[in-house]
């Protein structure tokens, strides 16, 4: 991917939206596969919660040109529901609708990235993407593999601490 990347960098920059989701508690505990805090020594305190505690899910997309979204994982009474392909989908609609009301924004040159997660790399999601951004997707499954364990190359996952709570 390197590699790759170096030889697109030029132009690259310029037309890709990175994507990602984040996981709110709202127990006020810090998702920890969001956030990752390292210390010298091992905490001498450690506290526990429940497997499932209640928690909100947004999504984003990033880019020079600006952010999109958040968009919410809730149902209609807003509470939040766990994402899936559909759900996905339905979140990729309302982007491509907001990208394609950016001004200076030409959908036909932009880039899309995305994680491995198994809702974004679906069949139908790929399909869905390919036939709208081609041969400038990348994510697992694709001809631009997005390196695996590499969120520290993802902007939006800065992101996470300052969404608004729900």
């Amino acid at each position: 991917m390197c590699e790759w990347f170096c030889n697109v960098l030029e132009n690259f920059l310029e037309n890709v939206w990175f994507s990602d989701e984040a996981h709110f508690l709202l127990s006020g505990h810090v998702n920890s596969k969001n956030n990752v805090f390292w210390g010298s020594k091992v905490p001498d305190l450690v506290l526990q919660r429940l497997f499932h505690s209640v928690k909100c899910t947004a999504w984003v997309a990033i880019s020079k040109h600006g952010i999109i979204g958040p968009f919410w994982f809730e149902d209609d009474d807003g509470r939040s529901q766990t994402i899936n392909k559909e759900r996905y989908m339905a979140v990729l609609n309302m982007y491509w609708v907001s990208l394609g009301r950016r001004r200076g924004v030409v959908r036909a040159s932009q880039w899309f990235q995305q994680d491995g997660a198994t809702p974004n790399t679906a069949n139908e999601t790929i399909a869905w993407l390919r036939q709208r951004f081609e041969e400038r997707l990348i994510s697992r499954r694709c001809d631009v593999e997005w390196a695996p364990h590499s969120s520290d190359l993802n902007p939006p996952r800065f992101l996470s601490v300052g969404f608004p709570q729900r």
